[in-house]
């Protein structure tokens, strides 16, 4: 029963915009077209919802209207961007025409902070907001409403063979008016922009991407979603990548997937130095050497990058009078060093090895482009 419901959710959306271009088409969003396409969409939201239970959570839908209402001042058109969650373990979002905006909730367990949540929204709402549906229609429009009644029609049959072989089939078409690359290409240059705008990381558009690489290679027929609307991540990744360099925004992944994160503590009589819940540095509490914690882990925190190289982290200067130094930025100097604390060459093999295990979480980044 699930398996059906998951087809006839995929027909759902899928073939939303081979309806929507029955009513308007064009190449360029035009506000002539919203009400048409809002109406589209809360046909498309009834659908759904009578397939995949929806989930009434008001803390967690609060919190994505907040981060929704950080990013609709800077969209085109004047959509209903509503977000709402559906139970459904996969990890995928999807937008109808109109703007409303669905998120699984394998998705937003999928995602590690709320700078993904707005890149995968912000992707969502550019969709919606540059009708890309209704171009994508346009271009490849393959299915008839009577199609689509009929395969519907056939998985209300039962779980016959013969109906799961008419709805496999149908299937194979409706994931032909999935968006093209181009079309992705354009919601993630522009959802870059308005994440900035917002002020909110735009690497989150990287890194959710970057992610799904490594889930598709973990599980041999792992699909990231059930509706296949987001191809091609290495190529996408490529073009996100040279559209913030042409930008001249750095990219900064860390606070994003929240990584290497600094903490000191007090454990039996020792002050400790953290990264990622692994203890850098231990020495016996003191004044001195809580001070000096405290003060190692604020300038590890403000140079500390999934981005930097080997080369940036290095020993400077002559012997009894070396810095470790971090692009430029002195970390910590022999002079600092009290009793029972490793030479400077020591801890930087220590800070590469905490910058190795934090990366470790998704080897397929080259995190040095």
């Amino acid at each position: 029963m699930m398996k059906k419901t998951m087809l006839v959710l995929m027909l759902i959306v899928l073939l939303l915009p081979a309806v929507a271009a029955h009513a308007a088409a064009s190449p360029e969003p035009s506000d002539k077209t919203i009400k048409r396409e809002l109406k589209i969409g809360r046909k498309g939201s009834e659908a759904i919802e009578k397939q995949v239970p929806r989930v009434l959570d008001p803390a967690a839908e609060a919190k994505l209207a907040m981060i929704a209402a950080r990013l609709t001042p800077f969209l085109q058109r004047d959509l209903d961007y509503n977000v709402r969650i559906i139970e459904m373990k996969e990890p995928n979002a999807f937008s109808l025409p109109g703007g409303m905006t669905y998120f699984t909730t394998g998705m937003l367990e999928f995602l590690k902070s709320e700078d993904e949540i707005a890149a995968v929204m912000c992707h969502e709402f550019i969709h919606a907001d540059r009708a890309h549906g209704i171009v994508q229609a346009k271009r490849n429009n393959r299915l008839t409403l009577l199609t689509i009644a009929g395969l519907v029609a056939a998985t209300q049959a039962g779980d016959s063979g013969a109906g799961v072989a008419a709805m496999a089939s149908g299937l194979q078409t409706a994931l032909m008016n999935s968006y093209s690359i181009e079309l992705e290409k354009e919601a993630d240059a522009r959802g870059i922009d308005v994440l900035y705008k917002a002020g909110y990381n735009p690497a989150a558009m990287l890194t959710m991407m970057e992610r799904m690489k490594v889930e598709k290679l973990k599980r041999a027929q792992y699909q990231l979603g059930i509706f296949q609307t987001h191809p091609e991540e290495e190529e996408r990744v490529d073009a996100a990548l040279q559209y913030l360099r042409d930008k001249g925004i750095e990219i900064q992944r860390k606070d994003v997937v929240q990584s290497l994160k600094i903490k000191t503590d007090t454990v039996s009589g020792d002050v400790r130095l953290y990264v990622d819940d692994a203890v850098l540095l231990s020495a016996p509490a003191t004044d001195e050497s809580s001070r000096l914690f405290t003060e190692l882990g604020e300038r590890l925190d403000s140079t500390l990058e999934l981005e930097l190289a080997p080369y940036d982290i290095k020993i400077l200067g002559e012997k009894g009078e070396q810095s470790l130094v971090i692009r430029r930025k002195t970390i910590l100097t022999d002079s600092e060093l009290l009793p029972g604390m490793p030479p400077l060459a020591e801890l930087r093999d220590r800070i590469n090895d905490a910058l190795n295990k934090s990366r470790r979480g998704n080897m397929l980044t080259d995190y040095f482009q």
